[in-house]
């Protein structure tokens, strides 16, 4: 007898969430894949047979080992002959992988903490106590019991799921602060640290601000390394991206000068992780002037440094204020000095995004897999094709994220994708994302005999555009709520913009991939409005003239003077963007004929005020309107 086993493991969204940098997201997500991987791989190694997987599925045995590049995400489908011993032996395999890897950083810690205020012992306790792991599994005779089998199993899951587990009580539990991060455990850094240690000691033994407790899951997730890589981009840096990419070799000496007297001001070394370790190992690549050689490696430094309002963040002892004060005031002398004559001036600016993808449709295609026309292959072969498909996907969206379009890459598993990117480069990496799901499932669309309709899986994307300073949480949350709104557009294939200013209201914009009734699609659109902006051909006040119209005469349909102010909304806008002097008639003339044929006036003037912040970016990178016009033309074309 032969089983269908179902297994979930978390916790996930809690987890990933509850990051204050973004090296907890980045590392927090790893280690729960690579969990996950332990546990896919130990059903191979008892069955000694990869085809038992269903989901996560691979052609590549190599795959499954620690450290790979191959992302497993939390849910694992196989079929297997014993659920009990099964069950016993994947917890036992993700337990010893989570150990394995805090076992590295814990000692680290513990080496560097002469004083002996890390707790390790409970630390550890706290790590191995977090893992969640839940399974069920229901008989399978053949392969035609697929399908009725899934279902049963899937039910049994999420019973067991629902069903809560009464744990013993937890010993480590004191009453000292909880974890800066998510309140949940106590910090495992006694409190006397924070009064022994300097800023500096803190940050160099622990990974933590004064002030700031962890707990032995918040320590890990601060101090763990993703295999041999051990650094990953700040937001200040994402941010900083598309002036860093204005930097030629001729201002490689200016920058030396300025990292030299930022040194000496802060009292730095020069080869301080202060100044950054930015990815340098493959897939990405030391930028040719913001970057240093340490013993023999070429390593970036972190955009941080180009904001004057972080520079107070590389001074190791505040106590004394004067010293303080003077030395930063040097530091900023020191960049605006490099500033004046490496960008005229220009500071960076303060705003990155935060892209998240998710597959559209994949519930519907699991489901009705039966329909799915691919000749010779059962239920269960489909449902590992399509795994396979997903698998190829995931290990694609590296070289589109971080090759293609200068990004950082925190996750891609199965249909998921979570990255940072510059805002120069975010729009043309997403639609490169929807484009290559898309293709790589095609074989999947199948027509759904009861309602008639034809499906087939495509991939939505929600972008946050956040200010580098504000909690990486709160843009977290953005992100999720702007993946939700493009995921609520009927048919879906869409994206999701929220433009999240700081001292001001959110700002969203979406649409579909594809060009609808005359209508370009919603990154043609916002691209196009960029380069308007870059040209100066759309003044800024233009799109607030728009918004500011729509708060007035807007009302509720149910008015009776309804139909009477939409149409006179219409003619003011008409008027306003009438007397714009755009010079492109073709483009005047669309936004125009849009505004008369009954286009929302409130989308229109998001979108311009969405675009604008774009505009700035493109601006930043170097980029001329001319330098657009293919980013628009492909855009335009249609379809992902």
């Amino acid at each position: 007898m032969k089983y269908l086993l179902a297994i979930s493991i978390g916790p996930v969204q809690d987890f990933i969430a509850t990051a204050r940098r973004s090296r907890d997201l980045w590392f927090g997500s790893w280690l729960l894949s690579e969990i996950s991987k332990a546990a896919a791989n130990e059903i191979v190694i008892i069955h000694n047979d990869k085809s038992r997987l269903i989901f996560p599925s691979t052609d590549d045995p190599g795959d499954l080992i620690p450290d790979s590049q191959f992302n497993v995400v939390n849910k694992i489908l196989a079929i297997i002959d014993d659920p009990s011993l099964t069950g016993k032996a994947v917890l036992e395999a993700m337990r010893k992988r989570l150990i394995e890897i805090s076992s590295k950083a814990t000692t680290r810690i513990a080496a560097k903490d002469s004083s002996g205020y890390f707790l390790a012992e409970v630390a550890r306790k706290q790590i191995e106590d977090m893992l969640e792991f839940f399974w069920s599994a229901y008989p399978i005779e053949d392969e035609s019991e697929y399908s009725f089998a899934r279902e049963k199993v899937e039910a049994l899951l999420s019973a067991r799921k629902s069903t809560r587990s009464f744990r013993p009580s937890t010993e480590w539990a004191r009453n000292v602060p909880k974890s800066a991060l998510d309140g949940l455990r106590e910090s495992v850094i006694h409190e006397d640290a924070f009064s022994k240690f300097t800023d500096n000691q803190l940050r160099e033994v622990y990974g933590v601000r004064a002030g700031e407790r962890l707990c032995g899951v918040g320590l890990l997730k601060r101090n763990g390394n993703r295999g041999t890589e051990d650094s990953f981009f700040s937001t200040s840096h994402v941010a900083a991206l598309p002036l860093i990419e204005r930097l030629k070799g001729e201002q490689r000496a200016r920058l030396g000068t300025y990292v030299s007297e930022l040194c000496d001001a802060l009292n730095l070394d020069r080869e301080s992780s202060e100044l950054g370790r930015v990815p340098y190992k493959k897939p990405y690549e030391p930028h040719q002037v913001f970057s240093r050689s340490v013993r023999g490696q070429q390593i970036g430094y972190d955009g941080h440094i180009l904001f004057s309002e972080r520079l107070d963040d590389l001074i190791g002892n505040k106590s004394e204020k004067e010293k303080v004060k003077s030395a930063l005031e040097k530091a900023r002398h020191a960049l605006r000095g490099f500033l004046k004559d490496a960008v005229s001036g220009e500071a960076p600016s303060p705003y990155y995004s935060l892209l998240l993808a998710d597959g559209d449709n994949m519930g519907k295609v699991i489901d009705n897999i039966a329909q799915i026309p691919i000749e010779s292959l059962g239920d269960i072969e489909k449902h590992r094709r399509l795994s396979q498909s997903l698998s190829a996907f995931a290990k694609s969206v590296s070289q589109i994220v971080v090759r293609k379009h200068k990004g950082s890459l925190v996750y891609a598993g199965g249909d998921d994708v979570l990255a940072f990117l510059p805002l120069h480069t975010v729009l043309q990496c997403a639609r490169d994302l929807a484009g290559a799901f898309k293709k790589q499932l095609e074989q999947f669309k199948f027509n759904d005999e009861e309602s008639d309709s034809q499906y087939q899986p495509t991939l939505s994307v929600g972008i946050v555009i956040a200010h580098h300073l504000e909690p990486l949480q709160d843009a977290l949350a953005l992100v999720r709520k702007a993946e939700r709104a493009a995921k609520a557009l009927a048919g879906k294939e869409a994206l999701a913009v929220i433009l999240s200013k700081r001292g001001g209201a959110d700002t969203i914009v979406r649409g579909s991939w594809k060009s609808d009734k005359g209508q370009s699609s919603i990154d043609a659109r916002l691209l196009r409005f960029a380069q308007l902006h870059l040209a100066g051909d759309i003044p800024d006040g233009a799109a607030f003239e728009l918004r500011d119209l729509h708060f007035r005469l807007n009302c509720d349909k149910r008015e009776i003077q309804f139909d009477i102010l939409q149409q006179a909304m219409r003619d003011e806008a008409v008027r306003i963007m009438g007397r714009k002097a755009i010079e492109d008639e073709k483009i005047k003339d669309s936004l125009l004929e849009n505004l008369k044929s009954g286009s929302s006036i409130e989308d229109l003037a998001n979108e311009l005020i969405v675009a604008r912040q774009f505009a700035k970016a493109f601006e930043q990178a170097g980029k001329t309107p001319k330098d657009l016009d293919d980013l628009c033309n492909a855009s335009m074309e249609g379809e992902v």
